[in-house]
């Protein structure tokens, strides 16, 4: 499996994400420094499958669902094996405050509009709206004015990103039968029925990669060197 990369390689990868794609806004967000391109398909050339959020310390898959689906069927999507990694799973919220919905039209709670996207306090799917892509609510945050240009105006590389509500893994609290969902078509955070259809981003704790060879890699490269090493001294007393 494929999936470790040199520095030189995550920043061409990098790279890749930015060209090419109308909907990635240079200037707007942290996401041009935040959003570490993955490939977990050793293809390089098809683009990166997984972005790792250094702000998060998560791992965002790149590509959403295609299709509405109903919470459990997202739980399902979210959770199964890909590239020969699991852990994946859906954002999670954070219930700030009281149990449930503290609802606020001027923004910072748990619920409403402009909700907290704090790395600490907020949730995942906020935090990737408003911080990593820089995307704007439906309304000024600390006002009840009405705000131009919001919406998913940058998806930073990532496909299938719609204005659309989309699913946290968090079962909200005070009621059987609903989770918590971010709309990212608004800016609104909120809980939703699970039998709604809506779309889903699927996330993994940590990074996929790391940058260090591992052992196994460390012992070829000596086998290859010492090769290296003995047709060179062959040459030299030939």
């Amino acid at each position: 499996m494929k999936i470790r990369l040199t520095g030189l390689v995550a920043m061409a990868l990098a790279s890749f994400v930015g060209s090419g794609n109308a909907a990635s806004i240079p200037g707007q967000g942290t996401w041009e420094t935040t959003l570490q391109a993955r490939d977990l398909d050793g293809s390089v050339a098809n683009g990166p499958e997984a972005f790792y959020d250094s702000a998060l310390h998560i791992t965002w898959l790149r590509l959403g669902t295609t299709n509405t689906i109903s919470w459990a069927t997202a739980k399902d999507w979210a959770e199964q094996n890909r590239f020969g990694l699991g852990g994946w799973r859906l954002p999670t919220t954070i219930d700030k405050g009281l149990p449930g919905c503290d609802w606020a039209l001027t923004g910072g709670t748990d619920c409403g509009y402009n909700p907290d996207s704090s790395v600490s306090t907020g949730s995942e799917m906020a935090h990737l709206f408003f911080e990593t892509l820089g995307n704007k609510s439906m309304y000024v945050p600390g006002t009840i004015n009405f705000q131009s240009g919001f919406g998913p105006s940058n998806t930073g590389g990532f496909q299938n990103l719609r204005p659309d509500g989309y699913w946290s893994g968090s079962v909200y609290e005070t009621a059987s039968n609903q989770a918590w969902s971010f709309s990212v078509d608004r800016g609104v955070q909120g809980p939703s029925s699970f039998n709604l259809s809506m779309s889903a981003l699927a996330v993994r704790d940590g990074d996929v990669i790391s940058s260090v060879p591992e052992s196994q890699t460390y012992a070829l490269l000596l086998v290859g060197l010492g090769l290296i090493a003995g047709v060179a001294h062959r040459r030299n007393h030939q």
